[in-house]
């Protein structure tokens, strides 16, 4: 038996090695930058949960990428230009989001879904609370209030089952109403 174990062992090597090496390397470039690469993405996006976002994205890219950071003398420059680079995108990512966001509220408070709201004041409060959904259940909630879509309709066109389409609308529902702190009694 003894024998049979030793035969199992995986001597080694120089992949081995290296792979610690690079994974030390990692660790030392890590926490020789993260806190300044934080800082630096939080001056752009201006949002913590942006700026965390920015450098895990980069770090995950360094840790795929380990042998050829590796062989880099100074990171520095190649970590702040990368995290600037995700800083940004993040920055157009959340543009086009409120854009979107902006141009359904837009549509939400003029017209005849405009109609179903109410004042500004509400309608500005239901896009809010929309826009803080899930995707799935904020795609429910418009199929269904605003296209008056059957939940059929709905599992037809997102390609989900109906009561998979049904749960989204009740969740949706329920987040709203606390969102807008409606009560049954209203």
């Amino acid at each position: 038996m003894r024998d049979n174990l030793a035969e199992m062992t995986i001597p080694l090597g120089t992949e081995a090695l290296m792979d610690r090496t690079d994974d030390r390397r990692l660790e030392h470039i890590y926490d020789a930058y993260a806190g300044r690469l934080y800082r630096y993405a939080l001056a752009i996006t201006s949002f913590p949960e942006d700026a965390e976002d920015a450098v895990q994205e980069v770090f995950v890219r360094v840790a795929r990428k380990r042998r050829r950071t590796a062989r880099m003398d100074d990171p520095q420059a190649y970590l702040f230009s990368a995290v600037r680079n995700a800083a940004y995108s993040i920055l157009r990512s959340r543009r086009r989001r409120d854009a979107l966001t902006e141009a359904f509220c837009a549509e939400l408070s003029t017209g005849e879904q405009g109609n179903r709201v109410g004042d500004a004041g509400q309608s500005r409060a239901v896009c809010e609370a929309l826009a803080g959904l899930p995707v799935e259940q904020r795609e429910a909630l418009v199929l269904k209030v605003y296209d008056q879509m059957s939940f059929k309709e709905i599992a037809e066109t997102v390609g989900a089952s109906l009561g998979t389409v049904a749960s989204r609308y009740r969740y949706g529902v329920d987040k709203l109403r606390k969102a807008l702190e409606v009560t049954d009694d209203e």
